[in-house]
């Protein structure tokens, strides 16, 4: 039977190859295996998301800064232009404060005038015919002290019941009186406190 022969690939294939070469003058091969292990590739993936995400951040961050700085800048501008309009708002609402100011103050004249005037009518509406006032003063916002002389005793008891029935007077009372000489003639020198009612002119 006839030898079988063997082909020049089988030959190199089957053949050992041994590197006799001292080790410092061996060529290494590299090996770059690790460019295809999960453990390097899924870190580098999430790492270069990562920093896509935060560019992308970075740049949304700054662009919205950007909007707001011209916004800004535009409602500076707006202000400014308007600012002589405020000016104008700003004047006339001082002078419509002085007005109002006026304008209670000559109200408050009205109802202080109509206040002695129907205060004054009561007083001597209801004064005896033997009687006669020698001095009025405020001494409180609603309080008047009144002094008077009379000939006849029983007139200021008389006066003061019918001044405590005035439309003007909410309470009287006598703090002094003493006898005193009117022309060689006996009299009575008396002083009465008054209390005013708070609402007085202040009717329309």
């Amino acid at each position: 039977m006839a030898a079988k022969k063997t082909s020049p690939a089988v030959k190199k294939a089957l053949c050992i190859s041994i590197n006799l070469l001292p080790p410092e003058y061996r060529k290494k091969q590299k090996d770059f295996s690790w460019i295809t292990d999960r453990r390097i590739i899924w870190p580098t993936v999430a790492l270069i998301a990562a920093i896509v995400c935060v560019y992308m951040l970075n740049g949304f961050i700054n662009e919205s800064l950007q909007d707001l700085q011209n916004e800004v800048t535009r409602v500076k501008a707006e202000v400014e232009r308007e600012r002589p309009l405020l000016s104008k708002i700003s004047d006339l609402e001082q002078k419509q404060g002085v007005i109002n100011t006026k304008i209670n103050a000559l109200k408050s004249i009205q109802v202080s005038k109509k206040r002695w005037v129907v205060l004054f009518e009561n007083i001597s509406s209801v004064l005896p015919p033997n009687m006669w006032l020698t001095s009025i003063n405020q001494t409180g916002e609603d309080n008047m002290e009144m002094k008077g002389m009379t000939y006849d005793f029983s007139e200021v008891a008389e006066y003061m019941v019918k001044l405590e029935k005035q439309a003007s007077v909410e309470n009287v009372t006598l703090v002094t009186i003493s006898t005193t000489k009117v022309s060689g003639e006996e009299a009575y020198d008396f002083t009465i406190k008054v209390v005013l009612k708070k609402d007085l002119g202040s009717e329309g």
